[in-house]
C-alpha cells in the first residue's frame, strides 16, 4: 500500500495536513462539512473513521472549478 493511500488520518488530522502541512486555505469546517457530505469518503476502522492523505489530495482537485465564474445578474426591474 502506498504511503498517501493508508487510511491512518483523523479527520482532525486530515484538516491539519491539508492547512498546516500543505498551507491549502482550506478550513476545520469546511473539511467537517465535506465528510459529512461525503465528498470525503471514510475508511472505517474498529469505531473510528479515518481517511488517508490521497482522501483529502482528492477531494481537494475535486474543488477546480471548470470555465470562468460569473456572479448571477440581479434583475432589479419589476
Amino acid at each position: 500500500m502506498d504511503y498517501l493511500d493508508r487510511p491512518n488520518l483523523t479527520e482532525q488530522e486530515l484538516f491539519e495536513y491539508l492547512f498546516l502541512d500543505l498551507d491549502l486555505p482550506v478550513t476545520r469546517r469546511s473539511v467537517k462539512e465535506a465528510v459529512k457530505r461525503r465528498e470525503i469518503r471514510p475508511t472505517r476502522l474498529g469505531n473510528g473513521n479515518y481517511f488517508s492523505k490521497r482522501d483529502g489530495l482528492d477531494w481537494v482537485k475535486s474543488r477546480k472549478q471548470s470555465g470562468v465564474y460569473r456572479a448571477p445578474e440581479v434583475n432589479t426591474a419589476k
